[in-house]
């Protein structure tokens, strides 16, 4: 059976990456197809790279409406996905969205398929997540997916009720963090005051910001909304670009497989935040990303050390 859910895949300049991600795609066989690439960079010599990722397209060769969005001009990895997003959904009211490193399982597809139209019209849902950083933890002993404030990027879902809301500049910030911010969203004082000052960092360098991001201000659009991300229990992408913009090499992440869903989801009773799971992914991965983090500039010092 096709996919019914539109199918927003993103890309650039790496075909090799991409290739692989619309080979998924085409196994899921979706309805429609948005395909927006950006354009070449000045003086990066990359028009032919950037051409060639362009091409994918034409091996579309099931019963599908395609749309394509190809940037003269490059718009950076803020701006571009960004407004990539913002063109699908003039057409589509919701999205299952795939950047050009993101590969996901095929049972990916059908649970995005299946949760986008189980929560349509539910405003206390704004994101379905491909990832599952805790996926062996006892939260999902009894259910296939848990909802929680904590849900990532590479390889998602939403409504376009809730990218409605989204701001690139994050225009209303002040307001927000006036009142509280995520002090009034998150489970305890250190989560709220770190949330905090993580937006603010964002929102103090917003000029720069816009230029190579976009998800952090998606991030601020989820916390200041109040609503919540679904986890799966299997983690459903892998992410094979070790280098890239944002990324520079092996980390953690890429280790994480692309795992196949029950056939047949088994739904939590109720739309609340799981608490002992949110606990638990801000001990082991937020936190834990700021040590790698720390851990990574100090091997980077002594790199440079040495080298002097």
């Amino acid at each position: 059976m096709a996919l019914k859910s539109p199918v927003l895949l993103i890309g650039f300049n790496r075909y090799d990456t991409i290739k692989v991600v619309f080979d998924r795609i085409k196994q899921a066989q979706p309805e429609k197809l948005y395909f927006a690439v950006d354009g070449a960079r000045m003086g990066k010599k990359e028009e032919e790279s950037v051409i060639r990722v362009r091409s994918v397209i034409d091996q579309v060769d099931w019963p599908c409406e395609v749309f394509t969005l190809f940037r003269e001009e490059n718009l950076g990895c803020g701006k571009g996905p960004a407004e990539a997003i913002s063109w699908a959904f003039e057409k589509e009211d919701r999205l299952i969205v795939l950047e050009d490193d993101c590969v996901p399982s095929i049972s990916f597809f059908s649970f995005c398929d299946e949760l986008l139209e189980k929560y349509k019209n539910d405003e206390r849902v704004n994101i379905i997540s491909g990832r599952s950083h805790q996926s062996d933890s006892k939260y999902f002993d009894n259910q296939d997916y848990i909802f929680t404030h904590y849900a990532h990027t590479w390889g998602w879902a939403t409504w376009k009720r809730v990218w409605n809301e989204f701001d690139l500049y994050m225009r209303d910030f002040p307001k927000w963090i006036a009142g509280g911010g995520a002090l009034n969203v998150l489970l305890t004082k250190e989560q709220g005051i770190r949330s905090n000052k993580v937006l603010q960092r964002i929102y103090d360098h917003i000029d720069q910001e816009v230029t190579h991001s976009w998800d952090s201000q998606w991030s601020y659009t989820r916390m200041k909304t109040g609503g919540l991300g679904i986890v799966p229990c299997k983690n459903l992408i892998q992410n094979i670009g070790e280098f890239g913009t944002h990324s520079q090499g092996h980390n953690k992440a890429n280790d994480m497989i692309a795992e196949e869903m029950p056939k047949t989801l088994v739904h939590p009773l109720f739309v609340v935040a799981n608490i002992g799971y949110e606990i638990l992914h801000y001990k082991k991965h937020i936190l834990g990303l700021r040590k790698n983090i720390f851990l990574r500039a100090i091997n980077k010092l002594i790199r440079m050390m040495k080298n002097n």
